[in-house]
């Protein structure tokens, strides 16, 4: 009888920590198949404060069991070696499938996206220069002072009309 009982503690020990494949996922929820080929589908997933993610079927987890119960796991880490870019030593990546992209480097901080970013907000203020290699559209629009929708000129007339859209 010891004898088993020490093998079933020692089977417990070596499944405290295992690896797997996430096989279904809500935010919060990953269903996995374990190293071992079991399927568990109330893995906890863990988030550090402020950032959220949901993965890919077919990412690598990497997991905490509960005395060694499969049972009771959460997920640690997830990882998706398929979505990775090489970095430089001190640099910062927040990438995903579809080509998104924040990239602190030691230049600077570039953000590359597919189709378009949007700001949300009532204000935004820059500190520096604007360079825009695009083109600029918008509604209502004031620079220097000079309101564009409204601005006159100085012509041999006196002064021009109003712009015409």
């Amino acid at each position: 009888m010891r004898k088993e009982m020490l093998q079933r503690l020692m089977a417990r020990i070596k499944n405290v920590i295992g690896t797997g494949t996430v096989t279904g996922a809500t935010t919060s929820v990953l269903q996995i198949k374990t190293a071992t080929g079991r399927t568990n589908d109330r893995i906890k997933r863990v988030h550090n404060y402020g950032f959220m993610s949901r993965p890919l079927v077919g990412a690598k987890t990497y997991n905490l069991f509960l005395g060694g119960v499969t049972a009771r796991g959460f997920t640690v880490n997830v990882e998706d070696e398929r979505y990775q870019i090489d970095l430089e030593p001190g640099e910062v990546a927040i990438l995903d499938n579809k080509g998104n992209l924040v990239h602190f480097t030691e230049e600077g901080i570039k953000i590359k996206a597919p189709s378009k970013i949007e700001f949300d907000t009532p204000l935004a203020k820059f500190t520096g220069d604007v360079d825009i290699t695009g083109r600029a559209t918008g509604g209502s629009g004031e620079f220097g002072g000079i309101v564009v929708e409204t601005h006159k000129h100085p012509c041999n007339c006196g002064l021009s009309k109003e712009p015409v859209n």
